[in-house]
C-alpha cells in the first residue's frame, strides 16, 4: 500500500531553537530528526522549491526573489510526479506564488492574519481524505505564525540599518521563542490528529524549516535570505511514520535537494531522471545504517531584505563542510571564512589566515557559482 505523504512547512523555524519547545521536543521523540540541513536558498520561495524539484535555483529557475514564477516547464516537481502515481495532491500555502499549481488537484492559500491554522489544517487533511476517493494523499501544509510576527513586528517596523533592532537581539529571541512554542504545539496537534483519523499507521510526516530567522546576530539581517550565515541556512528535516526510526537524531550534514529522491524511495516510486540529491531512505528505517556527512554543500541567496538591492541574480554564496564555510558576498567582493567546529556562531573571519583551506573551498565555490 502506497504511504500517505504529508509535508508540513513550520516557515522561518530555527534548528538551534528546537528544544526550547516542550512539544516539538516531544514530537521530535516519535522519529528521526536531521539538524544540519543546509538549506539550497534561505527564502521560502527559492527554498520550496528547491525541496520540491530537487534542484538548486539555478537549474530550476528561481534563483531569485523575483523569479516566483520562472520554475522551468521541463523541471518536474514533487506534485507532479505523486499525481502521476496515483496520489491525490493538495495544499495550503501562504501564497499561491510559494510553489506551482503543477500537479496539485488543490493548490490554495490561507490569509496568515485571520485564519487559525490550528483548526483550518486538520480540517484541510479530513477534506482532502474524504475528497480523494481512496487515492493516497500528498499534502502540504504552510504553517505561518513565525513569518506572520517576523513581519509584522519586525519587517514592517525597522529598516535593514536601524541599530534599534540589532540592539535588541537578546530580547528578540526571547519573543521568537515565544512564537515557536506556538509552532510546537501546531506541529503536536497535526501529529496526533493524524493518529485521531486512523491513518498513522501509512502516513509518512515532513516537518520542516525552508530557512531559520535573523533575530540581530547581523548587522543587515532583519529576518533572512540577506546572507549565508548558520541561523539562516541550516534549517531541520523531521521524518515521522510508522516504519521510521523513533528518537533518532542526526547532525550530519545534509541538504535540503536531498528531500527529492529520498521521499521518491520511501514511497516506492521510481525516478526516471537523475538529481543530484543524495537519497538517505534507509537511514530513517534501519537502525544499523548511519549517516555519512556530505563532503560539501551549497547555499546563494539575493539580499533580499537588504543591505543590497535583491538582485534578479544570487549574489551571496557559501560552500559549507562539516568544519568550515567560506562565504563569498559578490556586490561588495568580500570572502569569508568560519571555522564551525570551534567558532559556531561564526564570529571570527579566517579568510586571510587560512590559506589551504580557503584556496580549496574556493575553487569549487567559484565552480559552482559559474556552473
Amino acid at each position: 500500500m502506497k504511504p500517505n505523504i504529508i509535508f508540513v512547512l513550520l516557515d522561518g523555524a530555527r534548528w538551534d531553537r528546537l528544544d526550547t519547545s516542550k512539544d516539538f521536543v516531544k514530537l521530535s521523540k516519535t522519529g528521526t530528526l536531521l539538524n544540519n540541513v543546509t538549506t539550497a536558498i534561505p527564502y521560502t520561495i527559492g527554498s520550496v522549491n528547491a525541496t520540491f524539484s530537487g534542484l538548486y535555483g539555478k537549474e530550476n529557475g528561481i534563483d531569485a526573489y523575483y523569479k516566483m514564477f520562472r520554475l522551468k516547464e521541463s523541471v518536474k516537481i514533487l506534485p507532479e510526479i505523486f499525481r502521476a502515481n496515483g496520489y491525490f495532491t493538495a495544499c495550503d500555502l501562504l501564497s499561491n506564488k510559494i510553489i506551482s499549481k503543477r500537479g496539485f488537484d488543490i493548490h490554495q492559500s490561507h490569509d496568515e492574519y485571520v485564519d487559525d491554522l490550528n483548526e483550518r489544517h486538520p480540517k484541510f487533511i479530513k477534506d482532502c481524505l474524504n475528497k480523494s476517493n481512496g487515492k493516497p494523499l500528498f499534502l502540504f501544509l504552510h504553517f505561518t505564525r513565525i513569518h506572520t510576527i517576523t513581519v509584522s513586528e519586525v519587517l514592517k517596523k525597522y529598516d535593514w540599518n536601524d541599530q534599534e533592532f540589532y540592539d535588541k537581539c537578546n530580547e528578540n529571541l526571547e519573543k521568537y521563542d515565544r512564537v515557536f512554542d506556538e509552532t510546537g504545539k501546531y506541529s503536536l496537534k497535526i501529529k496526533n490528529f493524524v493518529r485521531e483519523l486512523g491513518i498513522d499507521d501509512n502516513t509518512i510526516l515532513i516537518f520542516f524549516s525552508d530557512h531559520g530567522t535573523g533575530v540581530g546576530e547581523r548587522f543587515g539581517e532583519r529576518n533572512y535570505g540577506s546572507f549565508t550565515y548558520e541561523e539562516t541556512i541550516r534549517s531541520f528535516f523531521l521524518f515521522c511514520g510508522e516504519n521510521i526510526i523513533k528518537n533518532r537524531i542526526s547532525s550530519k550534514l545534509r541538504e535540503s535537494i536531498d528531500i527529492f529522491p529520498t521521499i521518491l524511495d520511501l514511497s516506492g516510486i521510481e525516478a526516471t531522471f537523475e538529481r543530484p540529491g543524495q537519497n538517505f531512505s534507509e537511514f530513517l528505517i534501519n537502525k544499523k545504517i548511519e549517516l555519512d556527512d556530505k563532503p560539501f554543500t551549497f547555499s546563494e541567496t539575493g539580499a533580499l531584505h537588504g543591505p543590497f538591492p535583491s538582485p534578479e541574480k544570487p549574489n551571496v554564496f557559501c560552500i559549507k563542510t562539516p568544519k568550515s564555510k567560506l562565504m563569498f558576498l559578490k556586490t561588495p567582493n568580500e570572502w569569508k571564512l568560519f571555522d564551525l567546529e570551534n567558532d559556531p556562531l561564526e564570529l571570527n573571519d579566517e579568510y586571510s589566515s587560512k590559506i589551504t583551506v580557503q584556496s580549496d573551498l574556493k575553487n569549487k565555490l567559484i565552480s559552482w557559482i559559474n556552473r
